[in-house]
Formats: structure tokens, sequence, C-alpha cells
């Protein structure tokens, strides 16, 4: 058997400065897989990208590489980086990561369970938990990025746990991430989960990707929010995946259940 070249190193670690107190009541989010920065102008196209951000979830995020500077030294956002596993030979570590103009009260990351095969990795998710101008409500962010190349049972068990996150929440949540629904099995049940907890799906215009199976692999679901308007820069090639821009507006607090 082939000795993998990855290490779990499932950790959090936080860089950045948060500049604002509460999330809202509009809120500019970018979601974004960013193919682990490994693409020509990555870094530029994320500059522009995330310069009026107030939210921002990435996945096959990197640490241990030269663009640590730009999220250590930020004082427009708050970065959290839920970490998966590390390549022994370059030390570069991937995983998830939130970056947010307001500190989190409260976070929690989870690896999956099952390893995806050749590799041995596993992925991540991290939830953060941010206030709103309306005294006592709370955000709720899920970046999640599920498990690939896997049995529908196991990759089952990944989202599971997921919405797990969701339970115990009555107020507003975003829920986004590369969710590798790349057949309608995946998609069927993700979305039976998404009604169980009156989450939306939001609606944009799409470019499908050959190397996706010309199916879309990333989403963002919500509750308890107005969507203003959704973008996918299909001008944007620094990655496999194209960033999504949306603008939110948070509603009057009601009664989520």
């Amino acid at each position: 058997m082939l000795k993998s070249r990855y290490s779990p190193v499932e950790s959090l670690k936080i860089m950045g400065h948060a500049p604002n107190q509460v999330m809202g009541p509009n809120i500019e989010l970018l979601l974004w897989n960013v193919f682990k920065c490994k693409k020509k102008g990555w870094l530029e196209d994320f500059k522009t990208l995330t310069c009026d951000k107030d939210l921002i979830l990435l996945q096959e995020a990197i640490l241990n590489s030269p663009f640590d500077i730009d999220f250590k030294k930020s004082l427009q956002h708050q970065w959290m980086m839920a970490r998966s596993f590390k390549n022994v030979k370059t030390n570069i570590v991937t995983g998830v990561k939130t970056g947010s103009t307001v500190a989190a009260q409260q976070h929690y990351f989870s690896v999956s369970k099952y390893s995806e095969p050749v590799s041995q990795t596993k992925k991540m998710l991290l939830a953060t938990l941010y206030p709103l101008p309306t005294l006592g409500q709370s955000l709720l962010v899920v970046n999640s990025h599920l498990i690939n190349f896997v049995s529908f049972e196991k990759f089952r068990a990944h989202l599971d746990q997921v919405f797990h996150t969701l339970e115990n929440h009555n107020g507003p949540i975003l829920l986004a991430g590369d969710f590798n629904t790349w057949n309608g099995k995946r998609l069927r049940y993700f979305n039976q989960l998404a009604m169980s907890f009156s989450l939306e799906e939001v609606k944009m215009d799409r470019k499908p990707r050959l190397n996706h199976l010309f199916q879309h692999l990333d989403h963002i679901y919500f509750r308890g929010l107005e969507v203003v308007n959704a973008h996918v820069h299909t001008n944007i090639h620094s990655s496999d995946h194209y960033p999504i821009s949306l603008s939110l507006h948070t509603l009057n607090p009601v009664a989520i259940k």
C-alpha cells in the first residue's frame, strides 16, 4: 500500500482583525473554492473580489505559504481557518477559511468521519456565529467542503454531519461551500435536508464546467435573510471554480423553526 503524502492536522487557526461590531443589515459575501491558490493571478483576483466583502468563504484555502501575510496582517477581516491536512513534502496546510468584518461570537469546526481514497484526506466544515443589528439575534454561517470520490453512504454521513451544526440555531443561517453535488442522488438528498431546515437555495445564472461534469458543485442556502443580488464571476479563471458574489439584507426578527 502506497503511503499518502498527506498527514492530518485537524485544528483551527485565527488571523487578522475584524473592525466592526455587528454583521448587517447589508451583507456582501464571496464564496470561492480557490484551488489551493495554484493558478497564476489568484492573489490579484482575490484582493479585487474581497475588498468590499463582509463575509468571505473559501474552500481549498492554504496556510504556510507566501500568501499568509495577507491574512495575518489584515485589518479588514478576521480570518478563521479549519485545517484538515498537510502536504508532508511542502508543509502546505489545506482546509476551509472564513473571513469576516465582525469577530465571531462562537466557532466550531469538524472533520469528516471518512477519508477520500488514494490521498486518505478528510474534509472540513467551519461554523461561525455573528451578532446582528437586532439585539439578541445572531447569524450562523457554515462554510463546508464535502467529501468526494466516495460512496453515497459516506457522502451522506458527511452531509448529515454538516446539517447537524444547524439543529440548535433558531435565527438566520447561511450554509455555503463546495458540496461536490456532481450527481442527482447527492443533490436530491442535499435539497431534502435543506427543506427540512427551511433553507432556500440562492438562485443564480451559471456557466457549467466540463471538469465538474457540467454539474454545479458550489451552493449557497439561506434562512431568515433577503437575497438582493447574486453574481457568478465567469470572467475569473484563477481557480477551477468560479467565484460567487452575493448581496444580502437582514430581516426583522421572526421566529424560525
